[in-house]
């Protein structure tokens, strides 16, 4: 593995050899760029820079370099109108979501349409055919494809295919600022592992401490395998956008454990985007978050150093962390932390002494021969909702155990969590002790229970809506097993199981939560996961056994337990009905490598279908549809899935509203006016596929015309004036359930 010095004398050369082959900028706009190589998106990295175009189209594209154009590609989605210049130094020069081509390029992009019949082409040319020189003006800037605004999406790419991160092999913009960290995340590599305590992934705040120098405020306590994570930014000089940094380095004890660079990538690894940034944080809303240590397929990407593992198994004691990040122009921020490796320990604390001001504990370890030396203690409600952390009057040494006096005036009524701290650093589970609360209810109304699924392992949590002495017993239970699982009160109404590994879960069918008392309290919850295999298939049903998940062998990155729940409260359908019922694929957050095969069963009682499709509930866009396909013979509807969602298969009951029309019907317009063919096409639920889902024809003629799937927009520049006279314009569309509009609009020119 290269050490630091080596690494960044890599990047000074890699630089170095960057600017010797002097590209131009691919605009006249100056070098302002919305977003960096490397930046997440949906299941890919992205693959170039987006160039500012000032919010508008039209711009000069520059020929980045001497070389001849290679391919033109026109698609209404994805890049839209693309050019790809082969360069004569052999790399690739991709520019993405043009407007117009140059002048001859245009007419041979029309020729191909009218030949194919189609709006989409993909032409290809030969290296004598299209000769540019440095700087010629090769197309416009524009918004076509699957573009949000105006930009340029540029990419360099190597002989290979391979592309190139523009800032490092190209343009080594000028930029004085350092990557900005906002947060440390530690997760669980093993089934033993254990987080200050918990079983979970934990995320920690830093501290600022100087310029471009980050902490953790507090050391970190840690068991079995573990890997780190961060939430981190770029920022550059003169641009308020933040953009993917370059790379990060993780070392602890002066030790290299991981690197990762964002300099080139393969396309076809550009799917395992999961591998690299934490899918179940993203899923969660708890950010963006750069993982540093290997999974499985992990060697498949090109940006982890190659000897990088960072699955974090330390000795006995403490263990101080850095994790350096910086962007293309050599900034560096750095992470500190320190981590202190012990098993986790149990305490026990006993009231010794109480009066009408204080209260005193003695806290003392529990199978441990080391003393308890500090402790931390909160209060809560009834409720299990934290109020504040406890100060302390006094504490003092006796023995093995602390004894701490606490002040009545914020425990009365509440119930104490207490969490003692050895004198080697290690840190107990949590201990809870209810202070004059009055006699608690034994049976709570509400139990809940949901199921994480991490790396290695799956953790049961069980939620109560109120405080009750007696730990809940959870069991696993299947034909001829009952499982009893360890559980830990993790808060006053919270337990979490002890991590369980996958193949633990096989052939259960319902998980029992009981709760002992008087009266006691039995809650059964119907759970049927299956264990994904990597050589065969294997399918998890619903409750109700209309809806079935199947995973394929490439289905998931490693042995993962799935199943199907129903959802009793599923989000409202805005112009449309649900047909089946909603179910939630889980477990939810963890990433797919490849597809799964979803099955949806509907009553036999409904005996149209038209206008239904399978549909998932998206946070950001609300139900969306997912290419379906029916089976008449099985009555069910199938789809493929690269997420796990809530499902349902939904009737959309409301046509495509074609509106806001040029030219408008029963309009006059002189000829110099209509040099555009214009009209949105709204569907808010299927949604329209594409232009081959829309018609235009004008006076009988079948026109190729684009369509832009953000903005629902269809547009046809006309290459001569209208004729005068009356002219006649049809529009027709169908979303992707089958329902249809149409809309004929007369107007006349003159």
């Amino acid at each position: 593995m290269k050490t630091t010095t080596q690494f960044f004398a890599s990047i000074l050369f890699t630089l170095s050899v960057a600017s010797g082959q002097q590209y131009v900028w691919p605009t006249h706009l100056g070098k302002a760029i919305s977003s960096n190589f490397g930046e997440a998106r949906p299941r890919r990295f992205h693959a170039g820079i987006d160039i500012s175009t000032k919010g508008s189209t039209g711009h000069e594209v520059l020929a980045a370099g001497d070389g001849y154009l290679w391919r033109a590609r026109v698609a209404s989605d994805g890049y839209g109108r693309a050019l790809y210049l082969k360069l004569n130094d052999g790399n690739v020069a991709v520019y993405a979501h043009l407007d117009r081509y140059i002048p001859f390029l245009n007419d041979i992009v029309k020729i191909e349409q009218r030949r194919n019949g189609a709006y989409a082409i993909d032409k290809y040319f030969g290296p004598d055919e299209f000769v540019v020189q440095k700087g010629d003006v090769v197309g416009f800037s524009g918004e076509s494809g699957g573009a949000s605004g105006p930009h340029l999406h540029f990419e360099l790419r190597d002989s290979s295919n391979r592309p190139l991160n523009p800032l490092v092999y190209a343009y080594p913009l000028d930029d004085r600022h350092r990557p900005t960290a906002d947060a440390v995340a530690i997760v669980p590599l093993s089934a033993d592992a254990i987080i200050n305590g918990s079983p979970l992934p934990q995320v920690f705040a830093l501290r600022s401490t100087g310029p471009g120098e980050y902490e953790l405020p507090d050391t970190i306590h840690v068991f079995g395998t573990v890997g780190l994570e961060i939430s981190a930014t770029d920022r550059i000089s003169g641009f308020p956008n933040r953009y993917n940094i370059q790379g990060a380095m993780l070392s602890v004890d002066g030790i290299d454990e991981y690197r990762i660079e964002f300099d080139t990538f393969e396309f076809g690894e550009s799917h395992l985007i999961e591998i690299e940034r934490e899918n179940s944080f993203r899923r969660l809303n708890e950010g963006e978050f750069h993982r540093l240590f290997t999974i499985n397929h992990s060697r498949e990407l090109n940006f982890i150093e190659k000897n990088s593992r960072g699955q974090l198994r330390l000795t006995p004691g403490y263990h101080r962390f850095f994790v350096r990040v910086f962007d293309h122009a050599k900034n560096v921020a750095r992470i500190g932390g320190i981590l202190y490796y012990a098993p986790p320990t149990n305490v026990r604390v006993t009231a010794v002494n109480e009066s009408a001001r204080a209260l005193t504990v003695a806290i003392e370890p529990e199978g441990s021969p080391f003393a308890i030396t500090d402790f931390v203690c909160y209060s809560f409600n009834q409720k299990g909702y934290v109020e504040r952390k406890v100060e302390v009057i006094s504490s003092r040494q006796r023995g093995r155990s602390l004894i701490v006096e606490l002040p009545k005036s914020q425990i009365r009524n509440r119930i104490l969590q207490l969490i003692g701290i050895n004198k080697l650093g290690g840190v107990s589970f949590p201990f809870h002790m209810p202070v004059d609360a009055k006699e608690p209810n034994h049976v709570p109304r509400e139990i809940d229970l949901s199921v994480s699924h991490l790396e290695n392992s799956v953790v049961l949590q069980v939620e109560l809506d109120r405080y009750v002495p007696h730990q809940p017993e959870v069991s696993l239970r299947g034909p001829g097993k009952d499982d009893l699982i360890e559980m830990i009160r993790v808060r006053p109404t919270t337990y979490l199981s002890v991590p369980l590994r996958p193949a633990r879960l096989e052939e259960i069918v319902e998980i029992n939560v009981s709760i002992h008392g008087s009266p006691a309290r039995e809650s059964r919850f119907s759970f049927k996961p299956k264990l994904s295999v990597l050589e065969g298939s294997v399918a998890a049903v619903s409750p109700d056994g209309l809806c079935s998940l199947q995973s394929l062998p490439s289905t998931f990155y490693d042995t993962t337990a799935f199943w199907v729940e129903g959802v009793r409260k599923p989000v409202p359908v805005a112009g449309g009905q649900f047909v089946s019922p909603t179910y939630q694929l889980q477990p939810f957050d963890r990433p797919l490598l490849d597809s799964a095969r979803l099955a949806i069963s509907i009553p036999k009682s409904v005996q149209d279908i038209h206008g239904l499709g399978i549909f998932y509930h998206d946070q950001k866009e609300g139900w969306t549809y997912l290419p379906t396909r029916f089976s008449e013979s099985r009555w069910m509807f199938f789809t493929a899935v690269y997420s796990l969602e809530a499902v349902a298969v939904i009737r959309d009951t409301i046509k495509p509203i074609i509106k806001d029309v040029f030219p408008g019907d029963g309009g006059f317009y002189d000829f110099r006016d209509v040099k555009v063919l214009s009209a949105k096409i709204d569907d808010d639920l299927a949604g329209v596929k594409d232009e081959t889902s829309i018609q235009l024809v004008l006076d009988d003629e079948i026109l190729l015309f684009g369509y832009h799937p953000i903005k629902k927009t269809v547009t046809y520049p006309l290459e001569a004036a209208l004729e005068t006279g009356a002219h006649r314009l049809k529009i027709s569309a169908t979303d992707q359930v089958g329902n249809s509009a149409f809309r004929e609009i007369r107007f006349s020119v003159n």
